[in-house]
């Protein structure tokens, strides 16, 4: 009786002592633990580096990633170590920039979620380098496995321009039939891409205009996160879009969210209801039956139909369950 009381009390605890991370950019460092700094004055037009990482073009080792939150969060920078003299970088960066401008290191929400003027992450996306590396340009690794919850993304102030006005180098005014998606991949300890999700910057002639919640739970228990961009709109040697991106606020978890009652993903807005079956939880969306990872169970055809038990009911039964193990090891204790 004491062995499953205790056991019991243990499954609890997991449940309890979850603890959720959020990525906190004021926390941010190179990886000799330096913290980051913001450039005063530094270039002009597209490209001006006031309010941005001071070492956006620097290819040394120790820029390689951004640590924050004491190294919980690893953003990738210059993974091909060729900034060509300072003239190129790809990965991540940081940013202030809030003026509403066509800045490469600008978002559309002039700030990061908290508001504006505060620090965000800059994403540029290069297909050649993902190509040359056999992994994604853009990566985030974490410092242990852990269940990624949601991320805020926002357009690129430059991305805007060329999607809505054109003029910027070869990239063309978006209409109905164009798209710009951003997918975003869940790691193993290799890597390697195994669950994806695809979230749109622009799709049937809407375009992201701001920090958007997106939800990340279908990609399960991961080692970091990858993000990679296509567009409709490509040329002889590449994308003509610029493929810019922003981000903030990624939120993992140490345990799967499975206290949550509902969920929603990046590319539909309709309800979801967790519930329990056989002991399992399952996702109810439109009449269907999911895992938690997002895999369609098949039914089965059986005389006699399952039960479905609420979340609240089953939240009744484990405190009665409780109340009676505690009874019984307290009746059952014996003083040493």
């Amino acid at each position: 009786m004491k062995r499953i009381l205790i056991l019991f009390l243990n499954l609890i605890s997991l449940t309890v002592f979850a603890e959720v991370i959020t990525m906190d950019l004021n926390t941010a460092t190179d990886m000799a633990s330096n913290p980051v700094d913001y450039s005063t004055t530094f270039g002009n037009g597209y490209y001006d580096c006031t309010d941005v990482w001071d070492s956006t073009y620097n290819d040394g080792g120790m820029h390689q990633f951004i640590y924050t939150n004491d190294g919980h969060f690893m953003l990738s920078h210059l993974l091909s170590l060729a900034s060509y003299g300072g003239m190129s970088w790809e990965g991540f960066t940081l940013s202030k920039v809030s003026q509403d401008t066509a800045n490469v290191f600008g978002c559309v929400a002039n700030g990061g979620v908290a508001g504006k003027g505060t620090p965000y992450a800059i994403g540029y996306y290069s297909d050649w380098v993902t190509e040359s590396l056999g992994y994604s340009s853009n990566i985030i690794l974490f410092d242990h496995y852990y269940y990624p919850e949601h991320v805020y993304i926002c357009q690129n102030s430059n991305t805007m321009e060329a999607i809505t006005h054109g003029g910027i180098f070869n990239a063309k005014i978006f209409d109905n039939c164009d798209t710009l998606s951003l997918i975003i991949s869940a790691l193993d300890s290799s890597w390697q891409e195994i669950e994806s999700i695809t979230y749109y910057l622009a799709v049937d002639g809407k375009k992201n205009n701001g920090w958007e919640k997106v939800s990340l739970t279908t990609l399960g228990k991961a080692a970091g996160v990858s993000f990679r961009m296509t567009t409709t709109d490509m040329g002889s040697y590449g994308a003509n879009t610029p493929m810019y991106f922003a981000l903030d606020g990624l939120t993992v978890n140490t345990e799967h969210p499975t206290n949550t009652q509902d969920i929603y993903t990046a590319t539909s807005t309709k309800k979801r209801q967790m519930i329990i079956i056989n002991s399992h939880l399952t996702i109810l969306s439109e009449g269907e039956l999911y895992t938690l990872f997002g895999q369609r169970i098949k039914k089965k055809k059986k005389k006699n139909s399952k039960k479905f038990v609420s979340f609240r009911k089953l939240q009744y039964l484990c405190g009665k369950i409780t109340k009676i193990l505690c009874f019984f090891a307290v009746i059952n204790y014996k003083p040493k």
